[in-house]
């Protein structure tokens, strides 16, 4: 029997009319929890109507290395075998969450092997700076004094994460006052039967110091 898979939350995102969940264990290898009966997870919410967030630490009981076939660059995902399995153990509060992912911080390396999908799809990375591209859900962002815009016809990349979707909808929002800016970056799948041919890049997660609350509109 495998040991269980303790990891923290760090990416809680919408992808279509499902969420997808990622995070970290303790020793900075990245995990992508798919439910027993889907690619996504139905909900947002634990069964006590409480929000899944970045912070919250799961630990896995049951569970398969599941490689996607499509999607080659989804090296971290496993595949929980039944949702008893899954249970919310603990609960980082914002300093160390921030500690946390400070221990754990990837290089432009690993960046730039997620954005071409070789061989991962997931990075966490500290920047230097994020630019909201006005009237969108996109980002772009500077780290090591280079500006990564996306590479696609709209500028940006797209902003999957839960909460800051929530908070671009309804706040103005200016990066420059944060002492310090992570991001996660990950991969969606490809969709081929949607003429989605590539694994290409989004912001799963931007976690800040000093945090910023949820919204009240959250996740809307």
């Amino acid at each position: 029997m495998k040991k269980p898979l303790k990891i923290v939350i760090l990416a809680v995102t919408k992808t279509y009319d499902r969420y997808c969940i990622a995070g970290m264990t303790e020793y900075g290898k990245w995990v992508r929890p798919l439910p027993p009966d889907h690619r996504f997870w139905e909900t947002y919410t634990y069964d006590d109507q409480t929000f899944i967030k970045p912070g919250d630490v799961w630990e896995i009981t049951d569970y398969i290395k599941y490689d996607d076939p499509q999607s080659p660059g989804h090296t971290e995902d496993i595949k929980v075998l039944n949702y008893n399995s899954v249970y919310k153990c603990n609960e980082l509060n914002d300093e160390q969450l921030c500690e946390f992912v400070e221990q754990r911080l990837e290089n432009e390396q690993s960046l730039n092997d997620t954005l071409n999908a070789n061989g991962r799809s997931l990075c966490l990375i500290k920047v230097d700076g994020i630019r909201k591209v006005v009237g969108e859900q996109r980002v772009c962002f500077t780290m090591n004094g280079r500006e990564y815009r996306n590479n696609t016809f709209r500028e940006g990349y797209p902003v999957t994460d839960l909460k800051w979707r929530s908070i671009f909808q309804h706040h103005s929002v200016s990066f420059e006052k944060f002492n310090k800016l992570y991001l996660c970056v990950g991969l969606a799948r490809k969709e081929p039967n949607k003429g989605i041919e590539r694994e290409y890049p989004m912001i799963i997660s931007i976690i800040t110091n000093p945090f910023v609350p949820y919204p009240p509109q959250y996740p809307y």
